[in-house]
């Protein structure tokens, strides 16, 4: 068996450093062979460097991605892989030492498996603040921390269950047979989300099943500038922003129903949407006002983004689909 091992990296290098040496303390997986695969999505600082830092001790090889995309990085490292298995990790944490391991016994003992999923803990830069503990049920996917308890077993492929991008596997059989959506996944003109479990969401219709492997754990190193109100609604717009990009193109609805594009509307936006994102931005700017703690209007934070999130991809959506008529 070869397992396929990939990371993909923008302009982190000195995270990717970071992640690169949890990888040498790992324990070799039995019975498997391994190759690392580092996607540099067209990075401009010291990234190539560190990756041949650690070529002479890790099987590690650098593809590059110049089109700028987490997706289109996920796709360059499928194309490039020979494993019989691709495990999935970020350039943001650090990987626990049996991490692969767990991951090569887990493939053994589950020859049905076609997607499996570990241990994401999240790991703060310094304490967070008192809001973010006492709300974190509210910001389990802004921390994309998942844990299912002790027990290796199988899984439904509820959207709840699946797991994050940080720590993931798929038989490569499954994996090839679809690509991740550049629309979806972070890039520098976009700000969307779940690009991961569309494409989770895409194999598990397979029939496959789908295995929680709680061994196979990672640390995601959560910086400073994430925990702050700036980032909930940064983080909550992109779920508005994914949200819609899904409704308008018939993709999977991991971000709840469609949105209904019904009635009037003004922009390509429906009236519904400008008149209850209004309203959210006022009740959230009132209660932050009135209400000093954070658990008081976080929810309406939450809400407002998304609904900003969404009507802003509406009009632009609704701009370029007009300028394209025009030019035609």
């Amino acid at each position: 068996m070869l397992i396929t091992v990939i990371v993909c990296t923008r302009n982190r290098a000195r995270q990717l450093r970071n992640l690169l040496e949890s990888f040498l303390a790992l324990d070799p997986p039995a019975q498997a062979e391994w190759e690392m695969i580092i996607v540099d999505n067209g990075s401009t600082d010291d990234t190539a460097r560190v990756i041949d830092e650690f070529g002479s001790h890790l099987p590690l090889r650098r593809v590059w991605e110049p089109r700028a995309g987490l997706s289109n990085a996920r796709n360059a490292g499928v194309a490039a892989s020979k494993g019989d298995y691709i495990c999935w990790t970020d350039d943001d944490v650090e990987v626990h030492q049996q991490w692969l391991s767990a991951y090569a016994q887990a493939f053994h003992r589950h020859p049905d498996g076609t997607i499996f999923g570990g241990v994401v803990e999240p790991v703060y830069e310094e304490s967070p603040p008192h809001w973010m503990v006492e709300n974190a049920d509210k910001l389990v996917d802004v921390l994309a921390k998942r844990d299912h308890g002790l027990q290796e077993c199988r899984l439904t492929t509820d959207l709840h269950l699946l797991p994050y991008g940080a720590n993931f596997a798929v038989r490569a059989e499954e994996q090839r047979r679809f690509l991740y959506d550049p629309h979806l996944g972070v890039s520098p003109e976009q700000k969307r989300l779940g690009e991961e479990t569309v494409l989770l969401v895409s194999v598990a219709s397979l029939g496959g099943a789908h295995y929680w492997v709680p061994d196979s754990r990672v640390r995601h190193l959560i910086p400073t500038s994430r925990m702050t109100f700036d980032y909930i609604g940064t983080y909550f717009q992109s779920v508005g922003e994914t949200w819609a990009y899904l409704s308008t193109s018939d993709g999977v609805p991991i971000m709840g129903q469609p949105i209904p594009m019904y009635g009037r509307r003004f922009g390509g936006v429906p009236l519904w949407i400008w008149r209850q994102s209004v309203v959210a931005e006022i009740v959230y700017r009132i209660k932050r006002t009135l209400r000093p703690s954070p658990s008081r209007w976080l929810d309406d934070l939450i809400n407002k983004s998304r609904l900003a999130g969404a009507r802003n991809f509406l009009w632009r959506h609704h701009r370029s689909l007009t300028q394209i008529k025009t030019s035609n």
